[in-house]
């Protein structure tokens, strides 16, 4: 009946729905209404009686203001004043949207530039900043996992008064006023304020001090790392006259011969060396020719993973070895056939280093470690002359800090002058000489003697719990500073959020403590001040064209501010400073070198749980350091992996646990340093061996090489967890393992070249067959590749990883259970013979096959392949029957056994400050679900979002995966393989390009380019 049907007198079409009796019979009064929904307007304020005062508007805002101040309340947050909901907002965040922030890594002392991503005002990732032209955008692993520093909850929130044993709340009020008297009574007194602080790479810092010491004229200054170029900077400058030391010219160099130095992995800026390598390792140029890397070495490093040549050398050889090769270079070669019979070397690489050396005069670099001696660092310097390798330092950059650290003999006459009472205060400007000084200072007990002990930290350290005052400091990420890392560079470290609790930055409270009213003392103090200084200096240098204030912010936006310093480019040998034989030559006792941690630096990022968490890239071992041994050399003294023994050196002892490593030289033990600590917090406490017990104070050789060591068994075990355990290489079946399984895939360079297809000649056709036809994507596939051979092993992908994806850490029980949660993991493979092994390094991470295997046995359907290429994970789906993880040949997915956040010590990481670091793009998993790498899907939707905004076709080059944007030698590609010309698809189509197990035809999306070596080929065996 027509009069049962509502005519929608608007578009004349018959609506078959209704809701009710009166919608269709068409009541006027109903049609009224709907007309006027909301006609009548609801009070903001209403007076009725009954009814709440409150407007829903102003309820909600009290409500969400509340909430804030409920979560703040247990973290002791600073009153900032009124709570501000964001229905106000400020004018510059995007709900939703990432803001990005300029400023600099303090790490270290390279002071890389950084990219600070924060999401409604919380740092929540780092990045490299691209415009650095240092780091170029890249950033260390250490660097990157620092944002959980930020979050840490064991921060000092304020200032702390030590009270018996411990420590009670004070306030920066009283402790300046005390602080402040104590510094103007030390000064009258004619005694010695002394301030102990690491690299100062910071021009305004150096101004500051003087202007300290101006002010309290007793004050000095001391600088120590634990650390450090020392021997390499002394012998350049007795070398050359010359103060720092040249940057390298890597892209220059066709030869590259390193001397126990990791500059791949630990030494000088690696971000910058990695890079610079890999540019001469990337076979997409065609026109390019690859570096040969030569490595000597006594212990086992990434750089000696990396090489095409490894000779395995005892340390304390090394210095000998250079006087052959300077003799060689003479055309002298009896020396060197010396050393290849006296210690057993390769006569092949050996000989092959010294006529690549003659055949590259002027194109060839000799590295010396930081860890040798003075003299072994001479005659480098003397070798490079000779042969004309000074070519390759820069005429422009020179890396120096702004201020020379202090000599070993000034620390000493320092602690001799706190024992005889002429030291009236001590201020540690954020160092930790307690646990980093050799024992043999006797500094803890020094402190005793040395009136008022002030410690600004973090976090209570072993030297904080000496001191009478425990400061609060703020977070690099909550305060202001300028940095030179190199001529012609300076950058600028901004705050990127509001200090978390009542802490100062160091520079500012160091500020405050020489003005007359301390009491007006305000977080932009130190700001202010280095924008004074920039006025003064840096503005004039740079030969800006805007007025200062343009300047100021554009350097702030920019984080970087390069201008011409004009150096000299002449490099002439000082001949008296060479002397005519080496200094030492190897003994007969064990050689103990002390090595910086991969992660941990000098011990100061122990409470990190991402960074002990992180393998080693070598031995892969997490959560401990280890007395590491060759093969040979544990078999003479009775020992293998997890056994404890005693290393003795210079009359100091110390016990440890056994790892044995392929391919050290045999009588060499290397440890590395930043374990042990006692006073680092809950998570870092008691983890590995204190390996700083060893270091003396007058080394013979250097603080961290020995060659009077004595190794015994000292019974009892420790367990070492590794997250991929060592296979028995030299047996037969094992041996090669991941060559003959195609895993790894490998040819010689100079083969190449003659025969680009050698990879699908030898492979052949594989024929694969579906039982169902393929999908065809048409819109949009996404993929990646990984070029083997600008892959380092570095692990910096891993870190950002973790972050990116809120990853948690387990700890070293669980790993141990094979429960790590690392969505990408890096395989380290060994060829060849134990005691001298080629090592393959391959990033394996979830391969999104196309005929996925997790996919077909998963009964709730959790896992499944997304219209664009992806394997997804639906956690809300997932039940955990783990059926998908046994169907994975690559073996990366993960299971959450536990809410690991709220299993490790006590539910540390369940903390309501740490909380704030997770990524919001990215969902916290709970306990019982399966996770892997998703392809950063929330990157590819934010991509996504800004195509469909600006109207224009999704771009899968504008999409970087986490990995690809920490990558430092670029080596992982990630993009849309329907668009042709991109460069995943130029990977994807290379020569060289495989895929792991392909012939199971799980049609995976990540392609590997083989690896070549750089050798010769008659010498491939």
């Amino acid at each position: 009946m027509k009069g049962d049907k509502l005519e929608d007198k608007d578009n004349k079409k018959d609506v078959n729905y209704w809701r009710g009796f009166r919608e269709l019979k068409n009541d006027p009064e109903f049609l009224e209404a709907k007309k006027n929904e909301f006609a009548e307007e609801l009070p903001l304020d209403s007076n009725e009686p009954g009814m709440s005062g409150l407007s829903r508007r102003k309820f909600l805002t009290l409500l969400a203001s509340s909430a804030a101040l409920a979560a703040t309340a247990c973290s002791d947050y600073r009153d900032k004043g009124a709570i501000v909901p964001y229905n106000r907002k400020p004018e510059e965040v995007t709900v939703g949207a990432p803001s990005f922030y300029a400023s600099t890594c303090t790490s270290c002392a390279n002071a890389c530039g950084i990219l600070v991503r924060t999401r409604e005002g919380r740092p929540i990732k780092i990045d490299g900043n691209p415009d650095h032209p240092v780091n170029k955008g890249k950033i260390c692993a250490t660097g990157q996992a620092s944002i959980l520093d930020l979050y840490e909850p064991s921060r000092i929130k304020d200032a702390m008064l030590k009270s018996g044993a411990g420590f009670i709340a004070s306030n920066w009020a009283d402790a300046d006023a005390k602080i402040i008297d104590e510094l103007k009574k030390t000064a009258a007194s004619g005694k010695e304020i002394a301030v102990i602080t690491h690299t100062v790479n910071s021009p305004s810092l150096k101004i500051l001090f003087e202007d300290f010491s101006a002010k309290y004229n007793t004050a000095k200054f001391y600088s120590y790392e634990l650390i450090n170029d020392t021997n390499k900077f002394s012998a350049f400058k007795k070398s050359f006259g010359r103060e720092g030391l040249p940057v390298i010219d890597w892209k220059e160099a066709k030869v590259i011969v390193s001397l126990e130095s990791d500059f791949l992995g630990k030494e000088g800026n690696p971000v910058e060396s990695m890079r610079l390598y890999a540019e001469s390792r990337d076979v997409m140029k065609k026109d390019g020719e690859f570096n040969r890397l030569y490595v000597v070495e006594g212990g086992f490093s990434v750089t000696g993973a990396n090489s095409d040549y490894r000779i395995r050398l005892r340390t304390d050889a090394i210095e000998e070895f250079v006087y052959a090769l300077i003799a060689a270079a003479g055309e002298n070669k009896s020396d060197i056939n010396g050393l290849i019979s006296k210690y057993n070397l390769k006569k092949e690489a050996a000989l092959s280093l010294v006529e690549d050396l003659l055949a590259n005069k002027g194109k060839a670099i000799v590295l010396a470690g930081n860890a040798l001696p003075e003299s072994t660092h001479i005659a480098v310097n003397k070798l490079n002359d000779i042969l004309g390798n000074t070519k390759l330092y820069s005429k422009e950059s020179f890396d120096a800090p702004v201020m020379p650290l202090t000599p070993r003999e000034e620390i000493e006459a320092l602690i001799s002058r706190m024992n005889s009472g002429s030291v009236g205060m001590v201020i540690h400007f954020d160092t930790n000489p307690v646990y980093h000084f050799s024992s043999d200072y006797k500094y803890p007990d020094a402190l005793k003697k040395a009136g008022m002990v002030i410690t600004m930290s973090e976090q209570i350290n072993e030297t904080a719990e000496l001191s009478n005052y425990a400061l609060g400091i703020s977070h690099n990420f909550e305060g202001w500073g300028d940095f030179k890392p190199r001529t012609g560079v300076y950058s600028l470290q901004q705050p990127v959020i509001a200090p978390l609790y009542k802490t100062r930055q160091k520079e500012a409270a160091l500020l405050n403590w020489m003005t007359d009213n301390p009491g007006n003392y305000h977080e932009n103090d130190y700001m202010n001040y280095i924008k004074t200084n920039w006025e003064k200096g840096v503005y004039g240098a740079a030969g800006a064209k805007s007025d200062f204030k343009n300047f100021w912010f554009n350097s702030l936006h920019d984080g970087v501010v390069l201008f011409n310093e004009k150096t000299d480019g002449t490099f002439s040998f000082k001949n008296e400073a060479f002397m005519p034989a080496p200094a030492f030559r190897a003994s007969s006792d064990a050689v103990v070198i002390l090595n910086k941690s991969a992660f941990l630096g000098d011990g100061r990022y122990a409470n990190n749980g991402w960074l002990q968490e992180i393998p080693n890239p070598i031995s892969k071992v997490v959560w401990d350091n280890y007395a590491a041994v060759s093969p040979a050399y544990a078999e003479k003294l009775g020992v293998k992996t997890n056994d404890l023994v005693e290393i003795t050196t210079g009359g100091r002892t110390l016990k440890a646990a056994v790892f044995v490593q392929p391919g050290m030289a045999d009588d060499v033990v290397a440890m590395d340093l930043g374990y042990g600590r006692t006073g680092a917090g809950v998570i870092g406490n008691g983890v590995g061996f204190n390996s700083i017990e060893l270091i003396q104070k007058n080394p013979k050789l250097s603080d961290r090489l020995y060659a009077d060591g004595k190794i015994t068994k000292a019974g009892g075990t420790y367990e070492l967890i590794t997250t991929q355990e060592q296979y028995p290489i030299d047996h037969e079946r094992y041996n090669d393992i991941h060559f003959k399984r195609e895993v790894i895939r490998e040819g010689v360079y100079e083969e190449y070249k003659e025969k680009p297809n050698f990879l699908k000649e030898e492979k052949g056709e594989t024929a694969l067959f579906n039982i169902v036809p393929s999908y065809e994507f048409t819109t949009t596939k996404w993929a990646m590749s990984i070029d083997l051979n600008k892959c380092v092993g570095c692990n910096y992908c891993v870190a950002a990883c973790n972050v990116e994806n809120n990853i948690p850490v387990v700890g070293k029980e669980q790993v141990g259970k094979h429960r790590h949660m690392m969505w990408l993991r890096i395989d380290r493979y060994y060829g060849g013979k134990s005691d001298d092994p080629k090592v393959s390094f391959q990033p394996m991470l979830c391969q999104h096959c196309d005929n996925a295997p997790c996919e077909n046995v998963c009964p709730v359907a959790a896992t499944n392949h997304s219209p664009d290429g992806l394997n997804q994970m639906a956690y809300n789906r997932c039940v955990g029957t783990r059926y998908c993880s046994n169907n994975c040949p690559y073996k990366v997915r993960r299971f959450n056994y536990f809410n690991f956040r709220n299993n490790l010590a006590d539910g540390y990481y369940e903390q309501t400050s740490l909380s704030l670091m997770h990524n919001p793009e990215v969902t916290v998993r709970s306990r019982g679900v399966m996770e892997k790498c998703t392809f950063c899907v929330q990157r590819i939707m934010d991509e996504r979002q800004h195509a469909t905004q600006e109207g224009r076709p999704l771009d899968g080059d504008r999409v970087r995966t986490a990995c690809q944007d920490a990558c430092p030698t670029n080596a992982i590609v990630f993009g849309d393989l329907t668009k042709k010309d991109s460069e995943i698809v130029k990977h994807r189509n290379h020569e060289l390009g495989y895929h792991v197990l392909e012939e199971i035809n799980v049609r995976p999306n990540v392609t590997y380019i083989a690896k070549l070596r750089n050798i010769k080929p008659e010498k491939k065996s």
